[in-house]
């Protein structure tokens, strides 16, 4: 039995049991979609690293020591003067006792609460740095600014050079799989209590775990301002393409039918509802509404010609099986190379739209016919301005074929020789860029601070109590000087700078007594005053392990671009190589340090990715169409978009984040599409035995509109990720458009002609 005579075998079968076939359909579809409940909450910037890599196990190991590495902070800025005011004073002892009540709070480090060290005698005493605000005389505040200003553990990490801004510093310790929706929205409500109470000091809330809980807001945000939009787009689409409300409404129900289940399946996989996972329904989207309009406008012709609806089904699944099948195959087979990348976020997204893919084409070959045959179709033809038009196109292409070949070739020439002045960078901090209130924070915490990251380094001595060893301090000391010589190192705190400052203020406040003292035992016992002498919450159990083997330091750090940090990462090693001999050390460790060797094996993985894609895809279209001539043909017209895109970006900047490597992978599986829609109608019109001109005619009349539709609706969808507050999401839809728009000029122009020139019977 020959493929036409199966597929009306099919058809027969699908109207004959279309209710026990449609029934059973849609009950699978509803419990797939009950999983979209179970998405996970992000977990922040852990989302986007793999388990297992490198430098995430270190962090992982730092937090299995000392404590979870989330913080919570508000920034506090007085509108007028520094913060050494007495109202500003007092809004920052209430935010401090307040904020001891935060969920999942551990450790609360303000200005007021500082720990402080005085000696009396031979006694040390260790108090809040500020504890009588309204006592305080203008004489008192003076006093108090010179001394937080004098003292290294307060600048730079509670309190600005200039005084102009303080931090409330919250450590959290977050349960497994916890979102920071509690810690944050308990802050929220506080930053707007004391902003209405104090309407004169500026109070906002920063930290890792705002960083993180904006993963999740931005989520929500973009889901709820581009979904609408883009849906109201689809529909006006569907409706101009396909001149019948029923057959719209089909279109409709098989893109719902494909996007629910695929989130569902999402969650019952446990995915996390990151930013890219944004991206999967408009991907799935435009995905089923190809299928949909394929299927649906040919049908749709046939009905016109005064064909019965079944026959009408039957000859459009005949035309449309092989490229639906093939397009679905392929999409999946592109988008699934992002999961060679080391980004578990993409990976994610990229497999729901592979399950998408895989739902979406057995809808339109199951549910969508039965639709078909049950709904009242009535169609008003397609718009003969479009085709008019197509076959002028048509017309054209065949007269100036050489012409469109040379002058895309030359573009190709020009622009890819940019290329290489491309390399790749990227930095973490700007993925919320495009959140005012962050923006905002982001840049008074730089202005003031420096910087609003810090990284941690781990010394181990590798003995107990080894940490009181006047060698591993003076060494401690050493490095914390030469980090802070690193211009990209704002100011660095040890457990050496605790030692000096008691060792000081027990001899009398001298500064010459400002170092390590060189007896093991007068460090143990200042350590062990200070332990005993601090509150509930406020020891040193952050910076040393319990046993007193390792240390941890805290070192704030400008972002520097990926480059950088690799290079500031490697000096570092190598002076802990050669200075810490007898000593052991994980290097320094901490999101600024790890995520460029993310985006570096990313980056690696994505290559590797896209190769493999490439060659499965050529492959599976010289082997469906049985023309290995067709599967070299097919490279052209999906190679040179992406050398003019890149070219064209070459233009205005050198650099290429991680969002642009992932749009090549998502890119190729959505351009390829029109590209063997286009090659199995020639094919077919070669069957036909149609005269060269008549096969590209035939091409444009019956895939011409319909791939122009699917590009404007993957072009749109992609421009709405123009709205996204994420930022890479932002980059990934410009670029993805760029290339998007490209692919339909080169299928339009290029193809045609070069099947004219190589596409000959075979």
């Amino acid at each position: 039995m020959n493929f036409e005579a199966q597929i009306e075998k099919y058809t027969e079968i699908l109207i004959s049991h279309k209710l026990k076939i449609l029934i059973p359909t849609l009950l699978l579809i509803l419990f797939a979609t009950i999983g979209a409940k179970f998405l996970e909450q992000p977990s922040g910037y852990r989302g986007f690293v793999e388990n297992g890599q490198p430098n995430y196990e270190e962090i992982l190991n730092l937090e299995e020591k000392y404590g979870m590495i989330d913080t919570l902070s508000y920034v506090i800025k007085p509108n007028s003067g520094d913060v050494f005011q007495k109202d500003v004073l007092q809004l920052i002892y209430e935010l401090t006792e307040v904020s001891w009540k935060t969920p999942y709070s551990s450790r609360v480090s303000s200005l007021t609460n500082h720990q402080y060290t005085t000696v009396d005698g031979d006694d040390i005493n260790i108090d809040d740095f500020i504890s009588d605000v309204e006592n305080l005389t203008d004489n008192d505040l003076n006093n108090l600014r010179e001394l937080a200003l004098a003292e290294n553990t307060i600048v730079n990490f509670i309190l600005s050079k200039s005084a102009r801004v303080a931090f409330v510093n919250i450590s959290l310790d977050m349960p497994d799989g916890m979102g920071f929706d509690d810690p944050i929205n308990f802050a929220e409500e506080q930053k707007k209590i004391f902003n209405e109470e104090y309407p004169e000091v500026f109070v906002t809330v920063a930290g890792s775990s705002r960083y993180s809980h904006n993963f999740q807001t931005t989520a929500r945000s973009d889901a709820t301002t581009m979904y609408p939009g883009f849906l109201i787009l689809i529909i006006i689409l569907s409706y101009v393409l396909l001149r019948s409300v029923s057959a719209s409404l089909i279109s409709l129900i098989i893109i719902f039918l494909s996007i629910l289940p695929s989130m569902g399946m999402a969650g019952w996989l446990g995915f996390e509802a990151q930013p890219p996972l944004i991206i999967a329904p408009i991907l799935i989207l435009t995905i089923a509404l190809a299928h949909a309009v394929h299927i649906l406008s040919i049908a749709l012709t046939n009905l016109n010609e005064g064909k019965s609806k079944k026959e009408a089904i039957t000859e459009s699944l005949k035309i449309n099986m092989t490229p639906v099948f093939l397009t679905s195959l392929t999409t999946a087979v592109g988008v699934a190379g992002v999961n060679f990348g080391k980004i578990p976020a993409f990976s994610e997204m990229a497999n729901t739209v592979v399950i998408g893919s895989a739902i979406s084409f057995a809808l339109s070959v199951i549910v969508l016919p039965i639709l078909f045959i049950i709904m009242p179709i009535k169609s008003h033809g397609r718009a003969s301005i479009v085709l008019d038009g197509l076959k002028m196109l048509g017309d054209i292409i065949y007269k100036f074929k050489f012409y469109f070949i040379s002058m895309i070739g030359l573009a190709s020439i020009l622009l890819i020789n940019l290329i290489p002045n491309l390399y790749f960078d990227d930095d973490f901090d700007s993925y919320f860029d495009r959140v005012d209130e962050w923006v905002e924070v982001k840049n008074i915490v730089n202005d003031e601070f420096g910087s609003s990251f810090f990284i941690f380094a781990n010394l181990s001595s590798n003995e107990q109590d080894g940490i009181t060893n006047p060698d591993y301090l003076k060494k401690l000391e050493k490095f914390g000087e030469w980090l802070e010589s690193q211009e990209e190192v704002v100011t660095v705190s040890s457990v050496a700078d605790v030692i000096k400052t008691l060792n000081k203020n027990m001899n009398g406040g001298s500064e010459e007594f400002y170092t390590i003292p060189d007896d093991k035992a007068l460090n143990a016992q200042y350590l062990l005053l200070y332990e005993l002498s601090v509150p509930y919450g406020m020891d040193l159990k952050n910076q040393i392990t319990s046993d007193k083997s390792e240390s941890r330091m805290l070192i704030r750090i400008n972002m520097a671009t990926s480059k950088e940090s690799i290079a500031f990462n490697e000096r570092t090693d190598k002076y802990i190589a050669d200075n810490f001999e007898g000593y052991s050390s994980d290097g320094i460790v901490g999101i600024p340090i790890m995520m460029p060797y993310v985006y570096k094996d990313n980056t690696n993985g994505l290559a590797r990715g896209l190769i493999f894609s490439f060659i499965f895809i050529v492959l599976v279209i010289g082997v469906t169409l049985r023309s290995f001539k067709f599967g070299l043909i097919s490279i052209i017209p999906n190679v040179v978009p992406f050398i003019l895109s890149y070219g064209i970006l070459a233009l205005f900047t050198n650099i290429v984040t991680f969002s642009h490597t992932i749009s090549i992978l998502i890119s190729l599986g959505l351009v390829v599409d029109a590209t063997i829609h286009f090659l199995t109608k020639f094919k077919k019109a070669n069957a036909l035995n149609l005269s060269m001109y008549d096969s590209i005619q035939y091409c444009f009349k019956y895939v011409g509109f319909p791939i122009i539709v699917a590009s404007v609706c993957l072009f749109s969808g992609f421009l709405f990720l123009l709205q996204s507050s994420f930022q890479t999401n932002y980059i990934l839809g410009g670029m993805c458009a760029l290339i998007i728009l490209i692919a339909l000029i080169i299928d339009l122009l290029l193809l045609p002609a070069l099947l004219l020139l190589f596409g000959k019977k075979t």
